[in-house]
């Protein structure tokens, strides 16, 4: 309770002034909204139009759309103490967990639908025959490929939904309906690494219902980076020529993005092809893995592609897949390639927003040398790392990172935590900076202008035109 309640009473609490001003200016109009619907349908007063939410009414300023927002403060070491049994990062790559496998289903009607092994569905379904959950909110989608969040009572609803979509969407819209149309009490969700964050938010202090839609089961994707639906329609559709309603599914295995049609063709394009369709916040997420799930599933590191890799962390994640294997609705085997996994997370994490250089140039204003400059600048896109990270993100010997970080650390522009490191914020630094730079002028004026002033008289005054005099009075 003691790592908890810190965080209950941050999500409880009514923040006077935050409201959804708030988090338009922090979230929607610095591309990080990833349309995962919790403010939506935790507020009657916000709605989606035009690919991002917006504010229908007046804003009471309650502040719970800025609060459970995917993309504002989760304290992610508590969160992992929550979670995880008072366990943190076991890999700085891959988060905590406590074991891995490669896994598929048993069962030939998940199979014939699956994207690959067919985990996720085979124990979502399990979790409803055992009672673990009684709804899952899922990502389903219409005829034209169309994403569409549903909740999934039955076996039958969780396999219409299985397969990737590849597509951002709104997955955590029907938490409300969940509660209020549906009465579920307990609630499984699977979506995107960046949306599991909103649901743990939700799992902790659920804002609707004391009984009901409480998060049982979280289960994470792994995730590279998101597409906008115009993938679909100007990719698929208009480049490739491709009817939305003539495509079966979509893969993306090396490198490449797959389109398989119903009749048995396939059509591909290079991934690059495709970035011009990523959804804005994707490039600024670092989570790979789906770090704060209870079981995280991909298919990088299986070795073959109907196989999962699945990453299992929590205790309730180990004893649903446990129970799933002992049934017999699952298949596992050791040859998971976890080096693999690690270095698409390494990718991802090591993502960096390119920095003008009249940036870097205007922090050396403040006495810093250029690698000082880049190391508070890259640790700033990074959000946080440690020495190995900044080392091969930066290629700088570790030992001269090392040094710098101690710079730095010194001057306080970074805080260092459990050997990781967090940049200041820049507002706060540079007000530090003022204050430090006012503090030494007073000091210097006190301490030092008197003989400074005595010694350029007594050396100079000879050689002092009228003007110069004239400053010294």
């Amino acid at each position: 309770m003691e790592i908890k309640e810190p965080i209950i009473d941050y999500l409880q609490s009514c923040i006077e002034g935050i409201g959804f001003r708030d988090l338009y200016d922090f979230v929607l109009d610095k591309d990080l909204c990833v349309l995962c619907g919790t403010c939506v349908s935790l507020c009657p007063r916000i709605d989606i139009k035009d690919k991002e939410p917006k504010l229908l009414e007046y804003d009471p300023e309650c502040s719970m759309c800025f609060k459970y927002c995917a993309r504002t403060y989760f304290p992610e070491e508590e969160a992992e103490k929550e979670f995880f049994n008072g366990q943190t990062r076991k890999n700085s790559l891959l988060g905590y967990y406590q074991k891995a496998n490669v896994a598929k289903s048993t069962d030939e009607a998940v199979l014939k639908v699956a994207q690959n092994g067919g985990v996720v569905s085979t124990l979502l379904i399990h979790a409803l025959n055992t009672g673990l959950i009684d709804g899952a909110l899922l990502t389903g989608r219409d005829e034209n490929w169309q994403p569409k969040p549903i909740i999934a009572r039955t076996p039958e609803e969780v396999l219409a939904a299985a397969g990737s979509r590849y597509t951002i969407a709104s997955s955590l819209l029907t938490y409300k309906d969940a509660i209020y149309e549906y009465e579920l009490e307990k609630l499984a969700f699977v979506g995107m690494p960046c949306q599991i964050l909103a649901a743990r938010k939700l799992q902790l202090c659920p804002p609707l219902s004391d009984k009901l839609g409480k998060f049982k089961l979280i289960i994470g994707l792994y995730c590279s980076s998101n597409y906008s639906y115009d993938l679909m329609r100007k990719t698929v559709q208009e480049k490739l020529r491709i009817p939305i309603n003539d495509v079966k599914k979509i893969d993306i295995s090396r490198g490449k993005f797959l389109i398989y049609k119903k009749d048995g063709s396939v059509k591909e394009i290079l991934i690059k092809e495709t970035k011009i369709h990523n959804w804005p916040s994707c490039q600024y997420c670092k989570d790979y893995t789906a770090d704060f799930a209870d079981i995280s599933v991909g298919s990088v590191g299986a070795p073959a592609d109907d196989w999962n890799s699945v990453i299992i962390r929590s205790d309730i994640g180990v004893k649903l897949f446990n129970d799933a294997v002992a049934a017999g609705k699952i298949t596992v085997a050791d040859t998971i390639d976890l080096s693999k996994v690690e270095k698409e997370s390494l990718r991802k994490k090591s993502k960096l927003t390119k920095m003008d250089e009249k940036v870097i140039s205007a922090i050396q204003l403040l006495n810093v040398s250029e690698v000082e400059a880049k190391t508070y600048t890259t640790l700033m896109s990074l959000g946080y790392a440690d020495i190995s990270m900044l080392s091969k993100v930066m290629k700088v010997e570790e030992t001269e990172i090392n040094n710098v970080l101690n710079t730095l650390q010194q001057r306080e522009w970074i805080l260092k935590t459990n050997g990781v490191y967090n940049p200041i914020n820049p507002t706060q630094l540079i007000k530090s900076e003022i204050y430090k730079f006012q503090k030494n002028i007073k000091k210097l004026k006190s301490d030092g202008l008197i003989d400074l002033e005595k010694l350029f008289i007594q050396n100079n005054l000879m050689h002092m035109g009228y003007k110069g005099f004239m400053d010294l009075i």
